[in-house]
C-alpha cells in the first residue's frame, strides 16, 4: 500500500527499544500524553530516520497492539517479533492519518489544521501565513512567514493570537513592538 506522505500528520519518532519483547519507546511531539489520539489498533505509517533503519523509504504501516502511557509511552506493533526485529526498524518517525484523528470539541483546535492559514492583524491586514509550530515544554512556538518573506516565532499566547477563525480560514496576531 503506497501512501502520500503529505496526507500524514507526525506524531513522533522512535530510537530506543523497550525491554526484549519488541516494545517500543516512543517519543511523542505532544509532550501531554493525555491529549495523544494514539490508541490500540490505530494504524503507524513508519518512515526511517536514519540509515540504520531498515525501514522501507516510502514507509511500511504498522499498527498498535498496545499502547500505555506513564513515565514512558510504551507501545507494541502487531507483528513485531522481539527486540532483535526491532531494532532493524529503529530510528524511525511516525505518522497517522489526520482522517483517523477525532473530531475536536467545540471551542478547540488541531493546530496541524492551521499550517497555511493566512495571518492577519485586527484590523484585517494580510500579515503572512502559519508555517509550522512546536512545543518547547512550556507552551506553543507558532513560526509565522510574514508577507516580506522574514519568518518570526512567537508563543501561542492570547497575547499575541487572541482570534483563531476555523470558518473564515485566518489567525489574528498582534505584532509585538521590537525595540533594538
Amino acid at each position: 500500500m503506497k501512501v502520500d506522505k503529505e496526507s500524514l500528520v507526525r506524531i513522533g519518532f522512535a530510537a530506543h527499544p523497550h525491554g526484549i519483547k519488541g516494545e517500543v519507546e516512543l517519543r511523542l511531539l505532544n509532550t501531554n500524553p493525555e491529549e495523544s489520539i494514539l490508541d490500540d489498533g490505530m494504524k503507524l505509517w513508519l518512515f526511517p530516520s536514519g540509515e540504520k533503519s531498515k525501514i522501507k523509504k516510502e514507509g511500511e504501516q504498522w499498527t498498535i497492539a498496545k499502547v500505555s502511557f506513564g513515565n514512558k509511552v510504551i507501545c507494541k506493533l502487531e507483528g513485531m517479533k522481539d527486540r532483535t526485529h526491532l531494532e532493524t526498524l529503529l530510528p524511525f518517525e511516525f505518522y497517522v492519518d489526520r482522517e483517523d484523528f477525532p473530531e475536536p470539541e467545540d471551542d478547540q483546535v488541531y493546530l496541524v489544521d492551521l499550517i497555511d492559514m493566512r495571518v492577519e492583524s485586527p484590523e484585517g491586514v494580510e500579515l503572512g501565513k502559519l508555517e509550522s509550530f512546536s512545543d518547547n515544554g512550556m507552551q506553543y512556538l507558532f513560526d509565522i512567514r510574514l508577507v516580506n518573506g522574514e519568518l518570526i516565532t512567537l508563543p501561542y499566547v492570547d497575547q499575541f493570537f487572541p482570534e483563531i477563525n476555523t470558518e473564515e480560514e485566518k489567525i489574528i496576531m498582534v505584532l509585538p513592538e521590537f525595540t533594538e
